[in-house]
């Protein structure tokens, strides 16, 4: 796709884009070959990079040597400190979901971030422990390039809304939709690049893309924010181990400067390149080229509105917004600067209720929502909007919402089918720690599940034989039996119990381990902790699955 920007800041295209956004004033730029090159802060800054820098020393570790004791000490250590650390942040993000006063609210908040700071410096120190030793193994597969960065846009929306920072991902449409590479790896890249974006991004978004690489083969993953950037000086030791851009940083972030250099690691070991552009002061980006292969395609064929001749109009934070120019862009859609000539127009939830209002009484309206803001949905149907998103946008769901506002289809509230206690269906949570237990067991019922425990893989087991459940949440690590022979052993049963989506919970989850998960019939491997929203989510999601699936 090729995209032009005049001197006068007006896009033209020569592509699926055409028309879209033909004559639009930018508020961001769009490279040639690319949907969006530059993100907008809320307040109208623009920002830009500077050149490439060439010739960064990428640190490595020599993969002979073999770990030494303090390695392993580390690596053990870091495990067992987990899981009482996830155990605290579940439990606050719990304690936040309950009334509050202002000043206990920023108690339970202060325990939450300071706990995930720790819980991100340990990661980090096991990751590189491991590289340290050698212990960097491949896993290729293929993959769906565009289910990876939206994961990792919904794994970090959480941090990124609590700081009042827009998250999205994009995926350029010219992207092989399968590639053969170690996902689980191309995760991590991307989590530690995204997370890094979000610690060091005060105001504005960021933004994460797939795209193909050079010369149309391989992949691209870039990482953009309108955070702080990196001085000049700074750039040549950014992927060095334990190296922090200054001392202030240090104190702010709390980490020990690991990171980027896990990334660096990660990226040589895949043959790949990593590059940075920025201006301090202005934001930064990461740029990860990865050599794939493409793999061949599924045969489903994605939901498009092509054939709609739809006029879009929208008012959202620039990151939002550009989520939503690449999911409708190969759709026939147009985006227009005026509400009157729009046929659809979506809408920032935080906009005035009084300008939503009006606009919602004389346009189809979908408003884009936080996770957190679910509860204002009566109040956004009272002033007249069609239907809803939730960030961080995914493609599929914006697609798909369009066309049902489109229709005139109403969109129902996600979990106002369940009336009561039970009706969402019946949920097992196998763990040995009591206080996850806690947690997963309040966050479903809060959801109408109605809720069994299991303390060994033994009694999950035994429970799976006398009850059919809707879903069933698996700590790894369990006496007696762990979590992965009792899902083989599940997975060998007779009848639908064998059918059951199986959710592994762990707090360390490596390439090996999602290996060993996936052969054992795992259905989901989540990381710990999981916060209560993500959690109600993921079992709605399957049980939504199996109603669909059996109809």
């Amino acid at each position: 796709m090729a995209l032009v920007i005049d001197a006068g800041g007006r896009i033209s295209s020569a592509s699926a884009l055409s028309g879209f956004i033909e004559g639009m004033r930018a508020p961001f730029e769009l490279p040639a070959a690319q949907i969006a090159s530059q993100i907008v802060d809320e307040a109208g800054r623009r920002w830009r990079v500077s050149a490439p820098v060439g010739g960064l020393r990428l640190a490595t570790a020599d993969v002979n040597e073999a770990p030494d004791a303090a390695q392993r000490f580390t690596a053990a250590v870091s495990h067992e400190i987990r899981t009482p650390l996830n155990g605290i942040l579940g439990m606050a993000a719990l304690l936040e979901e309950t009334e509050l006063s202002p000043s206990q609210r920023d108690y339970a908040g202060a325990i939450r971030k300071s706990g995930s700071r720790l819980l991100d410096l340990l990661n980090n120190v096991l990751d590189f422990s491991r590289m340290e030793a050698g212990d960097i193994p491949m896993d290729a597969a293929p993959f769906d390039p565009s289910d990876l960065v939206q994961d990792v846009a919904e794994l970090l929306a959480p941090r990124a809304h609590a700081a009042g920072l827009d998250i999205a991902a994009i995926v350029d449409p010219d992207l092989a939709e399968r590639l053969v590479g170690d996902v689980s790896r191309l995760r991590q890249i991307l989590f530690n690049l995204a997370g890094n974006a979000i610690k060091f991004t005060t105001e504005g978004g960021v933004l994460i893309e797939a795209r193909r690489g050079q010369g149309g083969e391989g992949l691209e993953l870039v990482v953009r924010d309108t955070g702080v950037g990196v001085p000049e000086h700074a750039k040549a030791k950014l992927f060095e181990a334990f190296s922090q851009v200054n001392a202030a940083d240090a104190r702010r972030d709390g980490g020990v400067g690991l990171g980027l250099a896990i990334v660096a690691r990660l990226v040589e070991a895949m043959d790949g390149r990593i590059s940075m552009t920025s201006s301090f002061g202005h934001g930064a980006m990461f740029v990860v080229e990865i050599p794939l292969q493409a793999a061949p395609s599924s045969a489903g064929q994605a939901r498009s509105l092509r054939g709609r001749p739809l006029r879009v109009a929208m008012e959202l934070p620039p990151v939002s917004m550009l989520a939503c120019i690449g999911a409708l862009a190969g759709g026939g859609a147009r985006l227009v600067a005026d509400v009157a000539d729009a046929d659809l127009v979506i809408l920032d939830a935080a906009l005035p209720p009084a300008q939503i209002q009006a606009i919602a009484r004389r346009r189809r309206t979908l408003v884009v929502l936080r996770p957190g803001d679910r509860s204002r949905l009566e109040q956004f149907r009272a002033m007249g909007c069609a239907g809803y998103l939730i960030r961080p946008l995914r493609a599929a769901s914006i697609v798909e919402r369009v066309g049902l506002t489109l229709s005139g289809a109403v969109q129902a509230e996600p979990g106002e089918d369940v009336v009561k206690p039970g009706e969402a269906g019946v949920a097992l949570i196998a763990d040995d720690n009591a206080v996850n237990a806690l947690l997963a067991r309040s966050a479903l019922t809060a959801a109408g599940f109605r809720v069994d425990t299991a303390a060994t893989g033994a009694e999950a087991l035994e429970r799976v034989g006398e009850t059919l459940y809707s879903v069933i949440f698996m700590d790894i690590r369990m006496p007696v039996m762990d979590g992965l022979e009792a899902t083989r052993r599940i997975r060998r049963l007779a009848g639908p119990a064998s059918e059951t989506p199986i959710i592994a919970l762990t707090a360390d989850i490596d390439p090996d381990l999602e290996t060993a998960a996936k052969l054992a019939g795992i259905s989901q491997l989540a990381a710990k902790p999981i916060d209560p929203p993500r959690l109600r989510e993921i079992a709605l999601s399957w049980t939504r699955r199996k109603k669909q699936a059996a109809e």
